[in-house]
């Protein structure tokens, strides 16, 4: 089986902060409870025997350390990591650092929408790369991965842009991925296919 397990990294503000966008230009460290969601996400792996050939994690602090933390779990070598520019978070131009609030206030509220609930691009927010460069990224990743299990690490942004590269992407609709949680795609008929989307490692019953 052709298997690809795709995961959010955890979270990078307490309880106690305001969140706000944060983007490739935002690199910071996951917090207690997103060290805990990187952990489950590891133990979920451990306990359904499954070791990828390759975790392919993003350059932010954020990736990488889920990264670690699965491959610690699973004592495999960290060799097995590999870090991919393709997989930084958007850069999210004009909202970045922002709340959603702010961003609101700015007259963005329905393209705040848009994005949040439909995954519609906002081309004229400054974000980057291009829609159609992450498009291409993504399918040159899922070429990449067509012959291995693999697990990658990203952020939000980015994990659209996969659901949207599979055969029955229409079957799932809601492709906003909250922090810690996973998705899981299958490689069969010379396509992509989702098999989970965006479920808590709990709510998963994977199998090697």
């Amino acid at each position: 089986m052709t298997r690809l397990i795709l995961a959010r990294h955890g979270n990078t503000f307490t309880a106690q902060e305001t969140p706000v966008w944060v983007g490739a230009r935002t690199d910071l460290p996951l917090v207690e409870k997103g060290l805990a969601q990187a952990q489950a996400v590891a133990d979920m792996l451990r306990d359904a025997n499954i070791t990828p050939e390759t975790i392919i994690t993003g350059p932010l602090l954020r990736t990488k350390r889920t990264a670690e933390i699965i491959a610690a779990t699973l004592k495999i070598p960290t060799d097995t990591i590999r870090i991919d520019k393709r997989l930084t978070e958007i850069d999210y131009g004009v909202w970045e650092a922002k709340s959603t609030a702010e961003i609101t206030a700015m007259g963005d509220g329905d393209k705040l929408k848009a994005w949040d609930k439909n995954s519609v691009f906002p081309s004229d927010r400054q974000w980057s790369p291009s829609e159609t460069q992450i498009t291409a990224d993504v399918a040159s990743l899922l070429r990449d991965a067509e012959q291995k299990t693999s697990v990658i690490i990203t952020s939000n942004g980015i994990l659209r842009f996969f659901a949207h590269a599979a055969q029955n992407a229409d079957a799932f609709p809601a492709r906003k991925v909250a922090t810690g949680h996973v998705c899981v795609m299958e490689y069969k008929d010379d396509a992509w296919h989702i098999v989970e989307w965006g479920r808590s490692p709990a709510e998963l019953s994977l199998k090697a």
